[in-house]
């Protein structure tokens, strides 16, 4: 048999330079038994080879990486570099040449084996949530087109089973199942879990020196309910509360030191309970006291950050002595001076206090700047954080930190105007015109000479042309110098490399300075690395939505430039669609040198099913329809309400909504059912029908009954800003008349009424669901006339302004008002002014 006249050992030192280990099988030649090796040394290739011939690597890389050429003389030296080339694209574990002799020349052939990638990465079974679904996968820690390993697969499991097992299901098991695409080389990963019951906690075994009585801290963690004293099932979320919870009772008996630690759990199978063991220092009270002023117990826990520590150290106690010192100082007094002493523990407690000799109170009357020739004073001032004292500031804002802060803001605004050798310090007058009580600061400002760029020069950007964005350079010839101005262009220029694919490119300058000009020559230095190019866009993890779907929100080419920002742009889109519960995207092998590039997206679809249920209770006027004016509204009683709603999500697989409501009380009866359409005939729209029945009687003399169908398409124009336009059609009718129909309420008699009506919507809360602040404005303008089959004309606007304001942590002030106007034409009455 015969083989290539090199050996292995003299390829793997090269192979493991870069990183790779690589077993290279020299070839035999399919000669007759025993016979010598050939030299194929300088033999023409006649044909190159893959087994298999579909190569992981893309047919464009493929063409760069082989240097060995079909005609050319072999070299072995070629195939050597090949090898290493293909490796560093890191599509491949394994590779092996093999040679064959070809007439008088040879062929080889590069037997490959895949490297494998992670794809989509599912949960499904019996989840006991907590843990959620999404908490399973990301405790997986597979990242989407990461190399696979059968060893990342075992640990992933043992971390979800710990996860589980935090949360009280410790007889759960899991199990993974993969699915290995031979095209693409990726894996599709599933864990299924059997999380069985949840088990509770039982009475904890408590360590140490808790310096509390048990009972004090079992309701303390909150793990066993009160009253019914019936122990809660475990949770990570109860385990920490119970913690915390512990250390707050201990926070608000000023044991700020105390320590606790949850040890371990030790699980019963027999009765499924868990016995925590607590290991409990309350160590000694600590009393912190401001003498020689007030200050009240809410700025020492602000202010000192031994509360937040939850140690005594003498970094933190010197740190709070500083805040206390710029928080009088910003109150009015500049001369005050605050130390501290810790006195010796004593009983279990230790005193700590803090000196504060706050002098006279003085206000901040005068801000004197002088020097400053280029900019206006008041562009000096919005940037500043002093302040003369007002009707708001009574004493003024003044303290020695925000005087040092205000010195560099000065400098840094010079600087980023081409002054370099800018200097700016500050004074503070006492006895400002006489007045003991007035504070005086004056800035001086010594600016120096202004460095202005005189010559720009880009080198390095051979591929990529940069034209496009350099009248948006902020260092241009002529204009002040500044290092700011270099991070903004250098930010700038980088972020377009970064769009066109050249995800390695990297940025660095030069300035040399004429002192006699003072002008400065800058050279930006480009190395732009390899352009990367998208191969093809990948799907995983669409089961019941349709891929047409996606794709056409995907805008991405085959063999465009590799722009992350865009992938990145198109995943946030595709969270807003509201059909998947997660969006993931990714490189495959995004370390690997090749080119061509896979574009991963990865679907997490959200359930297709949301339910709410609803009870409650009624005060109204009841009783059947009768012929008695005198008592129309029956008599006072009380009525069940219920409530049902079902939205069925992305139905047909096209992200569209089915949602179904019912009300239903002794007044009032409704239902409807709407259809909502995103993205409706492929644009920004979305259309919406919406058909309702409601029959209400809150009079015992007749009921009324509407049914009405609407179309409505909305889009938004900003992020908080909707337009909508809609027409409806209702018909409003009467029934169980027990008096003469003139007696009817106009405003309920019978009439069709069909409107056109188009309006806008602004809406800056916080959460549209739970607003906590921002505001809400609407309005909504509508039409309808008998050229829309209506039985009356008008015209209607409406206008809502809606604003929410927190009032501490646990209240919301929110108030709304509506201003509505109605103008009837061309009939004597209105008719409905429930369109109002």
């Amino acid at each position: 048999m015969d083989g290539f006249p090199f050996s292995a050992a003299d390829m793997i030192p090269k192979l493991l330079s870069s990183g790779i280990r690589t077993v290279i099988f020299l070839s035999l030649l399919k000669a007759p038994l025993f016979s010598e090796p050939q030299d194929f040394a300088g033999k023409a290739v006649v044909a190159i080879e893959y087994s298999p011939a579909s190569q992981p690597v893309d047919p464009r890389d493929l063409e760069n990486m082989q240097l060995v050429k079909v005609g050319e003389p072999l070299q072995m030296r070629q195939v050597a570099a090949s090898i290493d080339r293909l490796f560093s694209s890191g599509l491949y574990d394994d590779i092996q040449v093999d040679a064959e002799p070809d007439g008088t020349g040879v062929r080889i052939r590069f037997i490959t084996k895949a490297r494998r990638f992670i794809g989509h990465v599912g949960a499904a079974g019996d989840i006991n949530d907590p843990p959620s679904r999404g908490v399973i996968i990301s405790d997986s820690g597979l990242t989407l087109g990461q190399r696979f390993r059968e060893s990342d697969l075992e640990a992933a499991r043992e971390t979800i089973e710990s996860e589980l097992r935090q949360n009280g299901l410790y007889e759960a098991t899991v199990t993974t199942v993969t699915i290995e695409d031979p095209v693409l080389h990726q894996v599709t990963v599933r864990f299924l879990v059997a999380a069985g019951k949840r088990a509770r906690y039982e009475t904890p075994i408590i360590k140490g020196d808790p310096k509390l009585s048990d009972g004090a801290i079992i309701r303390a963690t909150g793990w066993r309910l009160p009253l019914i004293k019936r122990w809660r099932k475990i949770t990570q979320a109860l385990n920490d509360k119970g913690t915390d919870g512990i250390e707050k009772k201990y926070a608000k008996a000023e044991r700020l030191t105390a320590s606790v630690d949850l040890e371990r759990m030790d699980y019963d199978a027999d009765v499924r309970r868990a016995r925590p063991t607590l290991n409990i220092n309350a160590g000694p009270k600590i009393t912190i006291r401001a003498l020689e002023a007030k200050v009240s117990k809410s700025k020492l826990r602000k202010y000192i950050p031994v509360y937040q520590e939850g140690s005594v150290d003498p970094d933190l106690l010197a740190e709070g002595a500083r805040n206390l010192h710029d928080y009088f100082q910003s109150k009015g007094y500049p001369d005050v001076d605050v130390t501290f002493k810790e006195e010796p523990q004593r009983d279990d407690e230790q005193v700590i206090n803090y000196y504060i000799a706050t002098g006279p109170r003085r206000r901040l009357v005068n801000i004197n700047i002088i020097g400053n020739n280029y900019f206006a004073d008041d562009t000096l001032h919005e940037r500043m954080f002093l302040r003369t004292n007002s009707i708001l500031l009574r004493y003024g804002r003044y303290s020695e930190n925000f005087r040092h802060q205000d010195e560099g803001a000065i400098e840094n605004l010079y600087r980023a105007n081409g002054f370099r050798d800018v200097r700016v310090t500050s004074t503070v007058e006492t006895n400002y015109k006489e007045k003991p009580s007035d504070l005086s600061v004056t800035f001086r400002i010594r600016p120096g000479t202004q460095w202005t760029v005189s010559h720009l020069k880009i080198e390095g950007n051979a591929r990529l042309n940069l034209a496009p964005i350099e009248s948006r350079f902020a260092a241009i010839e002529g204009q002040p110098y500044a290092e700011s101005n270099i991070a903004t262009d250098r930010s700038l220029i980088l972020s377009y490399y970064y769009s066109h694919g050249f995800p390695s490119a990297s940025f660095s300058y030069t300035v040399v300075p004429d002192t006699e000009t003072h002008t400065v020559d800058l050279v930006y230095r480009l190395r732009e690395g390899p352009q990367e190019f998208v191969r093809k866009v990948i799907l995983s993890g669409l089961n019941r939505t349709r891929p047409s779907m996606v794709e056409k929100q995907i805008k991405i080419e085959d063999g465009e430039p590799l722009n992350m920002t865009k992938v990145n742009a198109i995943a946030r889109e595709l969270s807003d669609l509201g059909v998947f519960a997660n969006v993931n995207t990714g490189i495959q092998d995004p370390d690997g040198t090749n080119r061509y590039k896979y574009v991963l997206y990865d679907f997490d679809e959200a359930g297709r099913y949301t339910f709410n249920v609803g009870l409650g209770l009624e005060i109204g006027q009841f009783g059947y329809t009768t012929n008695n004016v005198s008592s129309a509204g029956g008599a006072k009683g009380i009525s069940p309400i219920f409530s049902f709603g079902v939205n069925r999500l992305n139905f047909r697989g096209l992200g569209e909504t089915l949602a179904f409501q019912v009300r239903y009380s002794s007044l009032e009866q409704r239902e409807s059912i709407s259809y909502i359409v995103p993205r409706f005939l492929g644009s920004n729209r979305t259309i919406t029908f919406t058909g309702l029945y409601d029959a209400t009687q809150d009079v015992q003399t007749f009921s009324s009954r509407r049914l009405e169908a609407s179309v409505q398409t909305s889009q938004r124009l900003t992020r908080a800003s909707t337009v909508f336009g809609r027409f409806s059609y209702r018909r409003v009718s009467t029934g169980n008349i027990n008096i003469p129909s003139l007696l009817i309420p106009q405003f309920s008699q019978p009439v069709r009424i069909g409107m056109l009506s188009a309006g806008y919507i602004q809406d800056h809360r916080d959460d549209p669901a739970d607003a906590h602040r921002g505001f809400w404005n609407t309005i909504d303008a509508g039409l309808a006339g008998k050229f829309f089959g209506s039985q009356r004309n008008f015209a209607r606007v409406l206008a809502r302004n809606a604003t929410y304001t927190p009032i501490g942590r646990n209240l919301v002030f929110a108030r709304q008002t509506q201003v509505g106007v109605i103008l009837p034409f061309n009939n004597p009455g209105l008719g409905d002014y429930e369109a109002i």
